[in-house]
């Protein structure tokens, strides 16, 4: 009777034979054997990271111009809801009208602000009629006490408004500044008046940091959704 001279193999302590319904592997490529490829698990961490920011700071992941609008805020000065965007705020006191909305943040996120209020005498705009007029006049007045950049107006931009508190129209431009070498510092302003049963209200959007706040597009659709407090 011959003997069996092949060698034995060698397991380690811990090892244990497979069942017998094991599924068989034999026929997988060795990067299926392999698992996950790093980069799958690096995308798939990356997407998980991307849906914390957008939750917890919505403003600095999305694109300029896709920053949500939020919950309505009641001004109780004006009697307007204004939408506050997400990743935006409200602050205690306005620096015009009666309402003042800015984003969470430092830096570029101070020079960026919206502005509310009612049309009443006071503000120069009031004394004109026509709404048109009457949004060009307040963004002279909001460029100069409130952006503070002198220049030459440009893509000047009219556009009308129909919102529940009524009808008007909206003026935005961009200000270029008088010098070249201090281009940084120009801005864009947005105006809108509009009212109805001789009543008006006026919503400002003003920044100086263009390449990364949102347009005026994007400030149509917050002048659009405007109420009127019930």
């Amino acid at each position: 009777m011959g003997t069996d001279d092949a060698p034995v193999p060698e397991y380690a302590a811990d090892y244990s034979p497979a069942p017998d319904d094991a599924p068989d592997a034999s026929h997988l490529t060795p990067e299926e054997k392999r698992g996950p490829r790093t980069v799958h698990v690096a995308l798939g961490l990356l997407a998980f990271l991307l849906i914390v920011a957008v939750a917890t700071n919505p403003a600095s992941v999305l694109p300029r111009d896709s920053t949500l609008h939020g919950e309505h805020h009641l001004d109780v000065d004006s009697g307007l809801e204004l939408s506050v965007p997400v990743g935006w705020r409200v602050v205690s006191d306005a620096e015009l009208g009666s309402l003042q909305i800015v984003p969470v943040g430092t830096g570029h996120a101070l020079e960026t602000r919206i502005l509310a209020g009612a049309l009443e005498p006071g503000i120069a705009a009031a004394a004109i009629a026509d709404d048109q007029g009457a949004a060009t006049a307040l963004a002279e007045t909001i460029q100069l006490y409130i952006l503070g950049v002198s220049g030459i107006r440009d893509e000047r931009r009219v556009t009308r408004v129909d919102n529940e508190a009524g009808t008007g129209a909206a003026v935005s431009y961009v200000v270029v500044p008088d010098e070249f070498a201090d281009l940084d510092s120009g801005g864009l302003v947005y105006t809108a008046v509009f009212g109805s049963e001789g009543r008006r209200w006026w919503v400002a959007y003003v920044t100086t940091a263009q390449q990364s706040a949102p347009g005026v597009k994007w400030m149509d659709g917050i002048v659009d959704s405007v109420r009127l407090a019930e």
